[in-house]
């Protein structure tokens, strides 16, 4: 193909036709289309073989009529192709390939389920023909039915193993069921067999880009880039992949090179306002804006949403308002859904409509619910752990856990860890603590993932009950310093590093393991408006935060780790200050300054203007990322009061934690 033009190539499918060779024409003719889709010579060549792989006694429609249908198929004329085909199927109900030219013209229509049935039937008909259970294969992935759609496709590769499609539908299937490994093996195959194959690399980079391996996603996308300059998703992605790795500016180029072959593409130029808007980079998001505007003559709704979300930001409430009621929801797209309703509840909250503001809360958890993400996480499987970790604790006996030298201790690395229930003020802290000389943060990351299964995998599963032997521990704590050092660059003494992940605080045992001596950091807020917060807040849904889309879930949550901390901070004497977000914003310098003074460091003038790092930082990971660069505001304090009647259930049980972090007047 790389020494032949496309005319060349297409005499040669015409000559291997004449000599009976129908599958090396059909390969042909699909490497054309693969290339140049819309190549009316080679889409009639292909549809024209369908009839020649019919067995000889079941008889098919003259080739004229075939050709009728190709034509009015390649005009898009969808409807007259559809007619034309099911006039067909009457006519030859048993050739199989006029029903595969049903359930073209019906996916040329959308209507997918009408063509997974056409495709089924070219299945029971030929089951020898491996086209039939690819097209199969596809509407059944467009109805999600991810399951049956891989089975079509490892039918079709048993058929013809060679099959190109085959491999490229099968690794998107299992890229949509999460099975990333497994997806990135099928790309791998597709490329194999068609190594200029820019869709697989471009595919092949977003699941790259989804195991967080963006280094060697940027490397898929520039391939699918080097085979297709113009292929716009390419770089739409690749920018979405420098932006998660915190390169802003190359995100930025990225997503321009986009919008320069495809001026209008939307997801681009919304991409490209969301990355600044993450780094609280207003000025530039304005003009971003302003150009986005220029470009649609109709404006989409994801972009006025993003237009409206600086107007809140810049305090301009009611421009703000006035957008976000011009905006018609059932246009805004999926992935920023959650995010719309949540701006829609505070527009609601800024003019005191709490019943309404509850409902666009309520209506985007629901959104959360529905979502692929969420049913992938199994979030009851993860909570249920958590209520057996904490009736184990309850019900056993404690094992003292292994002591070691004072010398060994103050020679190793150790690090404090920032916890607390998710939205109690964990990111303000972070950014406060960083802004003094000597304090380094790791903001959210799983820091300790790589210890625990190291752990894990020699059958240290039970790190609260268990003695794990000293050589072995050396390996796990050098196991989390590496990981810790990639986020900070590497270790100098004299400096205090803090880990700061909220639900650190249920993996007490693993630190403790680590680092006996560990100090903790607890931030607290009033519960109610912890809890209320977690459940209005648009998470990144894993495992754990899919457990914040009921109020009656996060409620029980709560006292859940609640419970849980309080029996490891006794059972393993923990050094923890623990420190009141209303208390800090009454006073920061006091409350800092107590805080430093846990860590053996003085207070620094700077840590007044904490802002000012803020801005500084970048992207912020958390949710707080527009607050902490703002100053001190107490809108969010006692906010729960707003919601009492919604909340009123869950205030007992959650009473008792009220009083122990002496909130009891509110």
């Amino acid at each position: 193909m790389a020494t032949l033009s496309v005319d060349q190539v297409l005499l040669r499918a015409k000559s291997y036709v004449k000599k009976g060779k129908i599958e090396e024409a059909q390969k042909l003719y699909q490497t054309v289309l693969q290339a140049f889709p819309k190549n009316k010579r080679a889409q009639q060549g292909l549809a024209a073989l369908s009839g020649t792989k019919q067995t000889i006694d079941v008889p098919g429609p003259p080739q004229e009529a075939i050709n009728q249908w190709v034509n009015l198929y390649n005009q898009g004329q969808m409807a007259a192709a559809l007619a034309k085909a099911q006039a067909l199927t009457e006519q030859y109900p048993k050739a199989f390939f006029v029903w595969n030219l049903l359930g073209a013209a019906h996916k040329g229509l959308g209507e997918t389920v009408e063509a997974s049935a056409a495709f089924l039937k070219v299945t029971e008909l030929n089951p020898n023909y491996a086209d039939g259970f690819s097209n199969l294969s596809v509407t059944l992935q467009e109805q999600g039915k991810l399951d049956e759609a891989i089975e079509a496709c490892k039918k079709a590769l048993v058929l013809k193993p060679d099959y190109t499609e085959a491999y490229y539908n099968l690794a998107n299937a299992l890229k949509e069921q999460g099975k990333l490994d497994e997806a990135i093996g099928a790309y791998n195959k597709t490329l194999a067999i068609k190594p200029d194959y820019a869709e697989a690399y471009q595919n092949m980079g977003i699941a790259l880009q989804n195991q967080d391996k963006f280094d060697k996603a940027i490397e898929a996308y520039t391939k699918a880039l080097t085979l297709k300059p113009d292929y716009t998703e390419a770089y739409n992605n690749m920018g979405n992949a420098l932006k998660d790795q915190g390169k802003l500016d190359e995100a930025i180029e990225a997503y321009t090179k986009a919008l320069a072959f495809k001026p209008d593409y939307t997801e681009a130029w919304s991409n490209g306002a969301e990355a600044l808007e993450k780094w609280n980079k207003l000025e530039r998001l304005k003009l971003w804006l302003d150009r986005a505007f220029q470009a649609f003559e109709t404006v989409p709704a994801d972009i006025k949403f993003i237009k409206a979300k600086l107007l809140w930001r810049n305090r301009e409430f009611q421009a703000s308002s006035n957008l976000m009621c011009d905006i018609d929801f059932e246009k805004i797209t999926e992935i920023r859904a959650q995010d719309y309703l949540n701006l829609k509840a505070k527009c609601y909250e800024k003019y005191e409509d709490f019943d309404k503001a509850y409902e666009c809360f309520l209506k985007s958890n629901l959104l959360a619910k529905k979502s692929n993400d969420y049913l992938k996480c199994q979030p009851e499987t993860y909570f249920q752990n958590l209520r057996e970790t904490l009736t184990q604790l309850q019900t056993r006996p404690f094992q003292t856990p292994i002591n070691y030298s004072e010398k060994e201790e103050e020679e190793s690395f150790i690090p404090v860890f920032l916890v607390g229930f998710p939205r109690s003020g964990t990111t303000l802290l972070d950014t406060i603590l960083r802004s003094h000389s000597k304090i380094e943060v790791v903001e959210e990351q799983p820091t300790l993932k790589a210890a625990e299964a190291l752990l894990r995998s020699i059958g240290y599963s039970d790190l609260a009950n268990n003695i794990v032997p000293p050589k072995l521990l050396t390996d796990a704590r050098k196991t989390y310093e590496a990981e810790f050092y990639q986020h900070i660059g590497g270790y100098t003494p004299g400096s205090v590093y803090i880990d700061k992940l909220p639900l650190n605080l249920l993996r007490v045992p693993l630190i403790h393991l680590l680092y006996p001596q560990a100090k903790f950091i607890m931030a607290l807020r009033h519960p109610m408006d912890t809890i209320l917060s977690c459940w209005m807040q648009n998470f990144k849904l894993n495992p754990a935060m899919a457990n914040m889309v009921d109020l009656e879930r996060v409620a029980e949550f709560y006292c859940v780790a609640m419970k849980l901390f309080k029996i490891y901070r006794a059972q393993y004497n923990l050094s923890v200050h623990q420190i009141r977000y209303e208390d800090l914003l009454e006073g920061i310098s006091e409350e800092i300054s107590a805080l430093l003074n846990f860590l053996d460091l003085d207070w620094e003038t700077q840590m007044e203007s904490y802002q000012v790092t803020a801005l500084k930082r970048g992207s912020i990971s958390t949710p707080s990322y527009s607050q902490v660069v703002q100053p001190i505001y107490k809108d969010a304090k006692f906010r729960w009061l707003n919601y009492e009647k919604y909340l009123d259930e869950y205030i007992e049980q959650v009473k008792p934690w009220v009083n122990e972090f002496r909130y009891g007047d509110h």
